[in-house]
């Protein structure tokens, strides 16, 4: 049989960790090894303890349920996972659950089913948020994708036309040499351009360059 679950549980209520613990030690395959009011006053002990799930609640005394996650994140080994529970629609909570670390989200009105599964399935990897997060999520991604795109758009018209014949002889794959010669400017001239281009277009390298140019059109022909 596998070895079961280890499951700590921070809440600011007390009977409610009391219930909470006393129903997961029903299930056959999860354990209480800790449960507490706030995260420090168990965090030295993980090493021992090797919580497989740590159950936080959003609303925590004094410290706030995100700063506790950002404290366990540092704390524990990275087996360990965090599920955060009372999560409200509101799309703050969500964005803070995920820069705070939480592996998965419960909302306020979760059952006690949906929590025992979570736990199960955060324990063998998965991330875990409702349809209506997830959703949420996926505009937000679709947002920054159009954002990037707005800058980039804009960073095209600051370009100089010396600078978008940099960019093409970039993606017809000439050296910073090769580009001199080629334009019959100077060397270091060049890699002015160079470091102007790639901080315009917060970019990281030639080949994002590169890429960049054949999807803007900034070829030979259409500089």
């Amino acid at each position: 049989m596998a070895e079961a679950i280890r499951v700590v549980i921070i809440h600011r209520r007390r009977l409610f960790r009391e219930g909470l613990a006393f129903a997961l030690s029903q299930q056959p395959d999860l354990t209480v090894v800790g449960s507490v009011s706030e995260a420090y006053e168990i965090i030295g002990e993980f090493a021992t303890l090797c919580p497989g799930v740590i159950v936080v609640d959003l609303a925590l005394p004094e410290r706030d349920g995100l700063g506790e996650v950002r404290q366990l994140r540092h704390a524990t080994p990275a087996t360990s996972k965090v599920l955060m529970i009372g999560l409200t629609d509101l799309e703050s909570d969500v964005l803070a659950c995920l820069e705070a670390g939480a592996s998965g989200y419960l909302a306020q009105e979760a059952s006690l089913e949906e929590l025992i599964n979570s736990i199960r399935a955060l324990a063998v990897g998965e991330v875990l948020c409702s349809p209506k997060v997830a959703g949420f999520l996926f505009s937000q991604i679709a947002e920054m994708a159009r954002e990037r795109e707005r800058l980039q758009v804009m960073s095209l018209t600051h370009l100089t036309r010396r600078e978008r014949e940099v960019i093409a002889l970039i993606e017809e794959g000439l050296s910073n040499k090769e580009i001199a010669v080629r334009l019959r400017i100077e060397l270091q001239t060049v890699k002015n351009h160079v470091h102007n281009i790639l901080d315009k277009l917060q970019l990281n390298s030639r080949r994002e360059v590169a890429r960049y140019a054949r999807e803007q059109g900034l070829v030979r022909g259409g500089v």
